[in-house]
C-alpha cells in the first residue's frame, strides 16, 4: 500500500485519546454501540477489524465536523484569492480519488437584492447557509463510492500506525467487551441465529482459532518475541519455545476472536496470565 498521510496522524491521536478514557466520549461512540451496533463486531477473525471500524467512525466524524464552520482548504493557482474547498475533497484529490474538486465553498454573501439580470437572489439572508451547504454536501457525499474509497484509504493507513500500539489495542477491546459482555442469546431474532451460535455462554464468546494471515500479522508485529519476558519464540534461536496467540481481553471476559485482541505470548507467561486482565507490555525493539 503506498501511503499519503492525510491527518493520519492527527486521526490515530484522537482514536488513542477516546480510547484511553472511552467513557468520558459515549455520547460521541453512541453510533457504534447502540441499536445493536456492537454485532458488527462479533463475527471472529473479520479482516476489516474492530480498529478498522473504530477508525472509520472517527474518520467520518472528523470529516464532518468539518463543514462546521467551514474548515477551508484552498484550491487553485491564484494564491491571492483562491477558490475554497472542504478538506474531504483535498484528501481525495490528494490520493487521486478524484481529479476535480466535486464542491466548491460558497461566498458568505449579504444581500437578499438578486444582481441586475437575474430573478432570485444568491440566498436570503441566513447567516447558516455556508454552513448548511457544506453539511448537505457531505451528508450526499457520505453516499458515493469516491468516499467509501476514501474512507478505507484512510482508516488503512491509520491502522498501519496504530497496529503496533498494543496498550491502544488493549484499550479498544476493554470498551468493546463491555457491550459483548452484556449480550444475551435471547436478544436475538430467529434470523440473528448465526449471531446467537457465535456465543459459548450469555456475553462469552467460543474461541475461534485464529487464521494463518492473523497469527502471522500479530507474530510479525511482536518480532516473534514474548511481550511479556521477550523470550525467543522464533524456534530459530530455542526450539523447544511454544509461542501462544493470547486473547489480551479474555473471551471469558466479554474479549473478541480480533486481530486486535491478540498479542505473542510464551507458553509459561500464557499460563500466568490465564483468563486475568493484564496490561499489555509497552517494551518495543529498536529498529537499530
Amino acid at each position: 500500500m503506498t501511503h499519503e498521510y492525510f491527518r493520519t496522524y492527527r486521526i490515530a491521536n484522537i482514536v488513542d485519546a477516546i480510547m484511553r478514557n472511552p467513557f468520558a466520549y459515549l455520547h460521541h461512540l453512541e453510533g457504534l454501540t447502540v441499536n445493536n451496533g456492537i454485532y458488527e463486531f462479533l463475527p471472529p477473525w473479520q479482516k476489516e477489524s474492530a480498529l478498522h471500524k473504530f477508525i472509520r467512525f472517527i474518520a467520518d466524524e472528523v470529516l464532518m465536523n468539518d463543514t462546521d464552520g467551514p474548515t477551508r482548504v484552498p484550491f487553485g493557482p491564484d494564491y491571492l484569492r483562491p477558490k475554497w474547498i472542504l478538506p474531504v475533497d483535498a484528501a481525495m484529490l490528494k490520493y487521486g480519488i478524484i481529479n476535480e474538486p466535486l464542491f466548491f465553498i460558497p461566498e458568505e454573501f449579504d444581500r437578499t437584492e438578486a444582481p441586475d439580470g437575474e430573478d432570485e437572489p444568491p440566498h436570503t439572508n441566513d447567516p447558516h447557509h455556508v454552513v448548511n451547504a457544506c453539511y448537505n454536501y457531505l451528508l450526499d457525499l457520505r453516499w458515493t463510492q469516491v468516499y467509501e474509497d476514501l474512507m478505507s484509504r484512510i482508516t488503512d493507513e491509520v491502522f498501519y500506525v496504530m497496529f503496533l500500539n498494543r496498550r491502544a489495542l488493549a484499550n479498544l477491546n476493554e470498551f468493546l467487551a463491555r457491550y459483548v459482555g452484556e449480550v444475551s442469546r435471547d436478544f436475538f431474532d430467529t434470523d440473528e441465529a448465526p449471531l446467537a451460535d457465535l456465543f459459548a455462554v450469555d456475553g462469552e464468546l467460543k474461541r475461534v482459532r485464529p487464521p494463518m494471515w492473523a497469527r502471522r500479522a500479530v507474530f510479525y508485529r511482536d518480532r516473534g518475541r514474548c511481550t511479556a519476558c521477550g523470550a525467543d519464540l522464533s524456534g530459530l534461536i530455542d526450539t523447544l519455545s511454544v509461542g501462544n496467540y493470547d486473547h489480551m481481553m479474555p473471551l471469558a471476559r466479554g474479549g473478541l476472536n480480533d486481530v486486535t485482541n491478540l498479542q505473542l505470548l510464551c507458553e509459561n507467561c500464557n499460563l500466568k496470565k490465564s483468563d486475568r486482565v493484564v496490561a499489555p507490555s509497552n517494551r518495543y525493539r529498536r529498529w537499530y
